[in-house]
């Protein structure tokens, strides 16, 4: 009986066999944009992910500026200095606040291998700068630790690109490099990544060395910058806030003052990019959405046209006791047959033809921003489920209409 009522089904699609085909091909084209742009939305999503990661942990990094106000009887127009014990003095002054590093930075210092110079980005940093600005090391290297600074190591982490300047293809870890004409042993290597954002120039062109042995080499008492962790990023502007008394207090400034302190939010940046990246998300789904009900419109013709051409076949077997049920069954499964025939056409095209996106050779940056987009499951049962409620909606009405039709009348038409 399920036999024969499957082998009916394929009878009423063969009716018009041009027509049909002409429909799926229509849904296949819908159900590859929906599929493509919903990948390519994970995939920049996914890349844009990583590249946010890839700037720091939850971070703010501020700086002192110009004191725009007179406070506690000192004037205005004053530098806002801060030393390397406010890193310390700000996490116990300033609830939020987590791990804490500082920054000294010395630009165009002359570094040298063998008979090989160039310059590089010195910066002398504490022991949780590298896990909190995210520098993978290379395998087989290390990162800075709390040894190298309290004993003031001569040792050196190299951006990738530094290490290219002076080594070329040579192993770099374990060599011994000089800065500023004294010797430093290189520990580790940053493996290269892409991020979204960075300051002082690019990460893969810095050269880290224990903050203690910077100071102690050059003799400088305030720091470039203050890189901070909140552990409630969530609550960023108030933890800022908290920022400003506790420096305020500690550098002698007016905590209401925002010129004193300059403030890089990586934590607002990154909430205002997954924002964009979700509209963009919407936007895309939309798109493809409205592409495929424009096929699913055509569906919905088909299968009333059929119901239309067979109105005396629908009579004849409801004056025999066809249920209406199973006549509405039927014209539904034909809009679902025509619709997930062109839905699966639509999915597996959509993977050749992001497979042959991914073998362009685009730039390596290019790549990283965009991603590789691919066609996960969860885009595969999305679309699949969307063309279903798709389906069911363009076969509803012919359904209905078929399951309605009164036989007397539909052989008095004949």
């Amino acid at each position: 009986m399920r036999a024969e009522w499957l082998r009916q089904r394929v009878r009423d699609l063969a009716i018009d066999r041009t027509r049909a085909a002409l429909v799926v091909l229509g849904v296949v084209w819908g159900a590859l944009s929906l599929t493509v742009v919903l990948s390519f939305g994970n995939g920049l999503d996914l890349a844009m992910g990583k590249a946010m990661r890839a700037t720091g942990r939850d971070i703010i990094v501020l700086w002192g500026k110009t004191a725009s106000r007179p406070h506690a009887g000192l004037p205005a127009g004053r530098w806002i200095s801060i030393e390397p014990e406010d890193a310390i003095r700000i996490r116990e002054r300033a609830p939020g606040v987590g791990d804490v590093s500082v920054e000294f930075i010395a630009g165009g210092v002359g570094i040298a291998y063998g008979g090989r110079r160039a310059n590089a980005q010195i910066h002398g940093v504490g022991a949780c700068y590298g896990d909190l600005r995210y520098f993978p090391p290379q395998p087989g290297g290390r990162l800075l630790d709390e040894r190298d600074e309290t004993e003031r190591r001569r040792v050196a982490f190299l951006g990738d690109v530094a290490k290219e300047r002076l080594f070329g293809d040579r192993p770099a870890v374990g060599e011994t490099i000089s800065i500023w004409g004294t010797p430093f042993t290189v520990i580790g290597i940053l493996r290269p990544k892409l991020a979204l954002a960075n300051y002082e120039f690019l990460d893969s062109e810095k050269v880290l060395i224990p903050a203690g042995t910077f100071r102690a080499l050059t003799g400088w008492r305030y720091i470039s910058y203050l890189v901070v962790e909140l552990t409630a990023p969530e609550a960023n502007a108030g933890i800022i806030d908290r920022l400003y008394h506790a420096l305020g207090s500690l550098r002698g400034f007016d905590p209401e003052d925002r010129s004193a302190l300059g403030i890089m939010d990586f934590v607002a940046d990154h909430r205002q990019t997954r924002a964009v990246l979700a509209g963009v998300r919407i936007l895309l789904a939309i798109v493809g959405i409205l592409g495929l009900l424009a096929a699913v419109v055509g569906v919905a013709n088909v299968v009333y046209v059929l119901v239309e051409e067979r109105r005396r076949e629908i009579g004849i077997q409801m004056a025999l006791g066809a249920r209406p049920r199973a006549l509405f069954a039927g014209v539904v499964f034909n809009a679902l047959a025509l619709t997930f025939a062109g839905g699966a056409a639509g999915i597996a095209a959509s993977a050749g033809v992001l497979w042959l996106f991914n073998k362009l050779p685009l730039d390596e940056s290019a790549r990283g921003y965009i991603g590789e987009p691919v066609v996960s499951l969860a885009v595969a049962v999305g679309v699949t489920l969307i063309l279903g409620v798709a389906g069911s909606l363009a076969g509803y009405v012919p359904a209905r209409r078929a399951a309605l039709l009164d036989p007397v009348e539909a052989l008095r038409a004949e």
